[in-house]
């Protein structure tokens, strides 16, 4: 601790003399150097000179969703009472396994028609059979048989539209059963559940009662404002962070940008799709998401840190060759978060003090 104070006072020392004896001095210095102590470097930092993206990215809110052309909404084809229910939001299911049974009259309904259609079919084929044993024999007339055919053609029609029927809503040939089994049209996890045992439901309701979604990829939607809508293109890249996984980045890139504005919160929807394949990003999360443009160039770069104001000019500490540190004048551009632009006086590799930069200068100046 008592070397860390000396250090500052020193430091401080060395400025306040700066100020008053070398405010002449010329501000552009690149031929003399100086080199520090095995102490005074402990508190030195470098860094080097390098191109990085001149990146213009902005900042959005906005949550996961679905994959909409990944996902399957499970709709009741019939009325009744939910008489089970299997699953459990977030359950995998496999294609075909029974998600809930519904105890409907439809069933009983498709289940006695179908049961009358089959008698009637049995009746007709019997009747077909004693016709042609007739007809063959001469004792049944060519109109007779014909009319016997056709009786035989449409009950065999109606038994067969009822069986298909049945078996489309799930009953059973062989037993009364008004049970209807909701079963997985493909495999998935539940994401959605909207009914539960003792639910009654219609056919004819909008509000699908289960959502399978595989969650292999999601879609993120951003709430991009106004003022930034110029500065979005498809294509630019996408950086998500979520309050569970603060520290997870999720890359993508925006795949579609909204047309229509929204005009209470005046921002325009941003999708971009997201590979998920250890399942952290659920549907509803909230997400952060800076975006990134696509097309950007590299500019060389120092540490804002290293660069020190002198006499209106801008000058940071270059590493020799010889290992000391001279001063060098540089022409500063744009900032990029913790990082300038240099538009004159390095080139790319240049070992600069990022930390401590002040204290090295002043000690140049008092040489």
């Amino acid at each position: 601790m008592k070397r860390i104070l000396i250090f500052t006072f020193t430091a401080l020392t060395i400025g306040s003399c700066s100020k008053s004896s070398h405010k002449d001095k010329p501000a552009h210095e690149t031929l003399q150097q100086i080199s520090f102590t095995t102490d005074q470097l402990k508190y030195i930092k470098l860094d080097t000179a390098r191109k990085i993206p001149a990146v213009d990215e902005f900042a959005a809110v906005g949550e996961v969703s679905f994959d909409e052309n990944n996902v399957v909404r499970v709709y009741p084809i019939v009325s009744g009472s939910v008489n089970k229910v299997n699953v459990s939001l977030g359950d995998y299911v496999h294609k075909g396994e029974i998600l809930a049974t519904i105890l409907s009259t439809d069933i009983s309904t498709y289940q006695r028609d179908f049961n009358i259609a089959k008698a009637n079919f049995e009746v007709e084929e019997t009747n077909l059979a004693r016709s042609t044993e007739l007809y063959k024999s001469g004792m049944l007339s060519s109109k007779e048989y014909a009319e016997a055919q056709k009786e035989y053609s449409n009950a065999h029609s109606e038994f067969n539209e009822k069986k298909q029927i049945l078996e489309l809503y799930g009953g059973s040939e062989n037993e009364l059963d008004a049970m209807f089994r909701v079963v997985a049209p493909r495999p998935g996890y539940i994401v959605e559940r909207n009914i539960n045992e003792g639910t009654q439901i219609r056919n004819d309701n909008a509000t699908n009662i289960f959502t399978i979604s595989d969650l292999e990829t999601v879609w993120v939607w951003a709430n991009v404002h106004e003022s930034d809508m110029a500065k979005v293109s498809e294509g630019d890249y996408v950086t998500v962070r979520t309050i569970a996984y603060p520290d997870k980045a999720f890359k993508g890139t925006i795949k579609k940008i909204g047309t229509m504005l929204d005009p209470q919160s005046r921002v325009i929807r941003v999708r971009t799709e997201l590979i998920n394949h250890e399942g952290l990003l659920k549907p509803e999360m909230f997400a952060n998401v800076i975006i990134t443009p696509k097309n950007t160039q590299l500019v060389l770069s120092v540490p804002q840190s290293a660069v020190v104001l002198e006499n209106n000019h801008y000058y940071v500490m270059r590493k020799t060759d010889g290992g000391g540190f001279e001063k060098a004048q540089i022409a500063p551009g744009k900032t990029y978060g913790a990082s300038v632009e240099v538009l004159d006086g390095l080139r790319s590799g240049d070992v600069v003090i990022s930390e401590g930069s002040l204290f090295a200068m002043t000690s140049f100046n008092l040489q």
